[in-house]
């Protein structure tokens, strides 16, 4: 395929956060970074890991396994990369994600052919069912105001 039939269709990243994958829209991912320190905050819940310094800005770093009540244990250690993400409607909004590995990407058409369940966090647009395995569609839109809820 060439990159002009991409360029019109909507194309999300598959991100692995312990076993579990996730996927956001490539357009709302900022960059990927190596993951550094994390300032942990005092009396914050446990789904905020802290914040980091990145590009002259103090972001939050969401823990999603926290975050979506998974089983999975939640090892800072366990997850080398940091993915930055922007707000869909305020590109000067950011909030970050410790993710293990980034996969593979999919199209917008690749969703089609799965079967879905509805979300079971409101974080959650549905989750897919790709050949057996799980795949949590993240709505940024519903982290961001988690963020902004926690804050209030």
């Amino acid at each position: 395929m060439t990159s002009e039939v991409h360029l019109n269709q909507d194309i999300y990243q598959l991100m692995v956060i312990s076993h579990q994958k996730f996927m956001v829209p490539v357009h709302s991912i900022v960059s990927v970074f190596a993951l550094e320190d994390i300032l942990q905050l005092p009396h914050t819940p446990d789904w905020l890991s802290g914040v980091a310094h990145i590009r002259n800005a103090i972001v939050p770093v969401v823990n999603l396994n926290e975050l979506i009540g998974s089983a999975e244990p939640a090892i800072q250690s366990a997850y080398p990369l940091l993915v930055l993400l922007r707000h869909p409607r305020d590109s000067q909004r950011w909030l970050a994600l410790c993710v293990t590995d980034l996969s593979s990407v999919l199209l917008k058409e690749d969703l089609h052919k799965m079967s879905s369940s509805s979300a079971v966090h409101p974080c959650l647009k549905a989750v897919l069912d790709n050949h057996s395995q799980k795949i949590h569609w993240l709505d940024i839109s519903k982290l961001f105001e988690q963020l902004i809820k926690e804050q209030a």
